[in-house]
């Protein structure tokens, strides 16, 4: 559990530096994760339809 919590504030640790540094790059990150999601809803939500 111990080793579980330091992975965790790891990772944000690593993700506020990353967007503190290079804001402009973390904005194009989170629209290209944003459009990468929304083209998965959408072709599960074709798929699903289809059944």
């Amino acid at each position: 559990m111990f080793l579980r919590r330091c992975v965790f504030l790891a990772l944000w640790l690593v993700l506020a530096l990353y967007v503190l540094r290079h804001p402009a790059a973390a904005a194009d990150a989170v629209v290209a994760v944003g459009g990468g999601l929304a083209a998965l809803a959408d072709a599960l939500a074709a798929f699903i339809t289809a059944l």
